[in-house]
């Protein structure tokens, strides 16, 4: 358990550093800054060269006044929201009505806290002024239980996320897209009266995230499916706060790759290779399922270009 303790003390010395690399990304997304030819440079492989080669050609195929105007563009418009749709695990989250709202998320931070014994982070998204709500930013807090199970304490393996916090969205009227408005209209049976009846449902969105539907799992009487809800919740937001966050330039490209999709990609190749002796020779050297050889055309519109003004 110390160690443990000790390890979290060493990453909260170490979030200062983290936090710099953050704010000088979040300026060059922002267009607050812009980035030098020397951090331009990047060893490139032959399928970025190519995009890059496709890239160029398409800018001067268009008339000046257009490739002026993309030459001149500051910053990186909707990164944030290309990022979540970009990891598997938060682009299942993201509805067709949250979109438009995430186009005004500005930035992902997490902070490591500590109040008393107990340790965890908060994951901060903020947002530009927009027509949806007020907040400016919106939290969602994590709890580590730090202590062994009292039944099985040789199974501790590090501290676990028990506990989350959501925030209330103060959202402008006719804007909450959590919520859903029926109306049914009932007539009475005896007399010929009709009357409007109102009923609020919730629907799926990005935003149910900040309002979870209890905040521990150290309730006894949670029931399975509300027990699997929070467990999910807390494996999303400690995806955000480990891999996210850090490698968000990564899952704005579309380099990087989730850790399930990965994990499937191997189980599909090896299903591949138990059928080998079955294959056909005028199969082979084709690309199998799952693989990385597969040849597609580069989406051009996804790649971002580090320009100059």
């Amino acid at each position: 358990m110390e160690f443990y303790k000790e390890i979290f003390e060493v990453e909260q010395r170490y979030q200062s550093r983290y936090i710099d690399l953050w704010n000088k990304r979040q300026a060059i997304v922002s267009g607050e800054s812009e980035p030098t030819d020397e951090e331009c440079e990047w060893p490139f492989d032959g399928e970025v060269q190519l995009v890059d080669a496709f890239s160029r050609q398409h800018l001067e195929g268009q008339d000046n006044s257009t490739a002026d105007e993309v030459v001149d563009e500051k910053g990186i418009p909707k990164f944030w929201l290309k990022v979540l749709l970009h990891s598997s695990l938060t682009a299942e989250m993201v509805g067709d009505n949250d979109q438009a709202i995430l186009e005004h998320l500005c930035d992902i931070k997490v902070n490591l806290t500590t109040e008393g014994q107990e340790t965890g982070f908060t994951l901060e998204f903020h947002f530009s002024p927009n027509e949806y709500f007020t907040n400016t930013v919106l939290t969602k807090q994590y709890v580590f239980n730090n202590q062994p199970p009292a039944e099985n304490p040789l199974e501790y393996d590090g501290p676990e996320i028990v506990r989350c916090r959501g925030c209330a969205i103060n959202w402008k009227p006719g804007k909450n897209i959590t919520i859903k408005i029926m109306k049914k209209i009932k007539k009475h049976k005896n007399r010929k009266e009709v009357r409007t009846v109102t009923k609020t449902v919730k629907q799926d969105s990005f935003f149910n995230f900040f309002d979870p539907p209890l905040d521990s799992l150290t309730d006894d009487d949670l029931d399975e499916d509300t027990v699997e809800l929070l467990q999910e919740d807390f494996r999303i937001g400690h995806f955000i706060r480990e891999t996210l966050i850090p490698r968000a330039v990564l899952y704005f490209t579309g380099e990087a790759v989730d850790s399930d999709d990965e994990s499937d990609e191997e189980s599909d190749d090896d299903d591949g290779d138990d059928d080998d002796d079955d294959v056909d020779d005028s199969d082979r050297g084709r690309p199998k399922r799952g693989g990385r050889s597969d040849a597609k055309e580069p989406n051009l519109s996804e790649k971002p270009e580090c320009q100059q003004s």
